[in-house]
């Protein structure tokens, strides 16, 4: 069951990073990274009773800013939105007779952990968040969707890029705080 995991992981990555020959001619690197504020995207995997989430995000639309918390009451924002995250369960809802628990939960955003060296200024570069969250469902064959609740907890976030891989196929939504069901 690990090995289709990752197959499917794989598909996934293959399927939202290949150029299509329109893009052929452009920065590759820019469009499989695209930084925009306010745009999520998260992909969804489904194999067996694991349902596999992997969001990335600008900083700014979890947070409404992109570098180390400079303030405390920055520093408590932070707080906060990793508080948001350890309780996956209230930001992203399995179909409830799939009887999904909340296994894991994994949160990088190596520029909120910088230290600031004495004397330099801050890197006016974006920053951006990943995070990987793992539910274990006892009732798969019911797993049918997803409430994505991002958008109450995070208001700067405008819209969510999703794209969904199961052992019936593969599909990409957009969603938004009046679209948030994902269904396959």
């Amino acid at each position: 069951m690990q090995l289709n995991l990752v197959l499917l992981a794989a598909l996934l990555v293959a399927a939202t990073t290949t150029p299509t020959f329109a893009q052929h001619d452009h920065d590759h690197a820019h469009h499989q990274h695209a930084h925009v504020h306010g745009v999520a995207k998260l992909d969804v995997a489904v194999d067996g009773g694991n349902l596999s989430l992997h969001l990335e995000s600008p900083l700014e639309g979890v947070l409404g800013f992109e570098h180390a918390p400079r303030s405390d009451k920055e520093r408590a924002t932070v707080a906060e939105m990793r508080k948001k995250f350890a309780d996956a369960g209230k930001l992203f809802a399995p179909t409830t007779a799939a009887q999904c628990r909340l296994k894991s939960v994994q949160v990088e955003a190596p520029s909120l952990d910088a230290k600031p060296v004495a004397g330099q200024k801050a890197a006016a570069e974006h920053a951006d968040l990943d995070a990987d969250f793992l539910f274990i469902c006892t009732q798969p064959a019911k797993l049918t969707g997803l409430d994505v609740r991002l958008f109450q907890a995070f208001p700067n976030l405008r819209r969510v890029e999703a794209q969904v891989v199961t052992g019936k196929g593969q599909k990409a939504v957009r969603l938004s705080s009046k679209m948030r069901f994902l269904s396959w």
